[in-house]
């Protein structure tokens, strides 16, 4: 009688179980080790869809870019709101696997399947009226990297941290309320804090966004 031979294990199932390894405990942990080991395999089949954990991390970030589904246009009142949406989006995506933070971070859009999402959501900024502008592919671009930033400082675990990413976004409204009283004690930190401000990384997010979308300069005069 022959041995059934095993099921073969996809690319797609890598995927899986390295996202899964990474939001438990974090990129520095993952190995193509620990990888064969999760998937209930031999250590190097892995190897057999990518050719190391670079490799590996490149078709991460494809596959956060590629899954990212695009807010409705339902209700949205022009472009600028629209691209604000997106931002949000992107941000709660990340917030959701804070361990790719630092992948996306650090990994252009470069496949075509990334580039068809991204080429998807400008289109949709032009149909809500965006100018075509050389300036709205600058302005697209510095909006995400904001964003991943803001979602890398909040979400993220600090570096040289033993913490996980979930444990240090656990933390985040303690360690709020500990900054607020450090800053109240300080002469002119403290006069803005009694004004009434205090950290909310989401609030600066979004206020940060927001005055980027409307005070960003179009036909800009070509640089020398």
């Amino acid at each position: 009688m022959m041995t059934p031979r095993p099921e073969r294990i996809s690319r797609a199932d890598v995927l899986s179980a390295a996202l899964e390894l990474i939001d438990a405990d974090g990129l520095d942990q993952l190995t193509m080790r620990r990888l064969g080991t999760a998937l209930g395999a031999d250590p190097m089949t892995a190897y057999r869809h990518f050719a190391g954990k670079s490799d590996l991390a490149a078709a991460l970030a494809d596959e956060f870019w590629t899954g990212l589904s695009l807010p409705s246009t339902s209700g949205v009142p022009d472009w600028r709101a629209y691209a604000h949406e997106l931002m949000r989006a992107i941000r709660t995506e990340l917030a959701a696997h804070s361990g790719l933070i630092p992948i996306v971070a650090t990994h252009p859009i470069t496949s075509p399947a990334a580039l068809a999402v991204a080429d998807e959501a400008i289109g949709i900024l032009l149909d809500l009226g965006a100018p075509v502008d050389p300036a709205l592919g600058d302005l697209v671009n510095v909006l995400v990297m904001i964003t991943v930033a803001s979602a890398m400082g909040e979400f993220s675990a600090p570096a040289g941290s033993e913490s996980t990413a979930a444990e240090t976004t656990e933390t985040e409204g303690e360690h709020d309320d500990t900054e607020a009283a450090l800053l109240s004690q300080l002469p002119h930190l403290g006069r803005i804090i009694a004004a009434g401000w205090a950290p909310s990384a989401e609030r600066q997010f979004e206020a940060g966004i927001g005055a980027i979308l409307h005070g960003w300069p179009f036909a800009l005069p070509p640089t020398s």
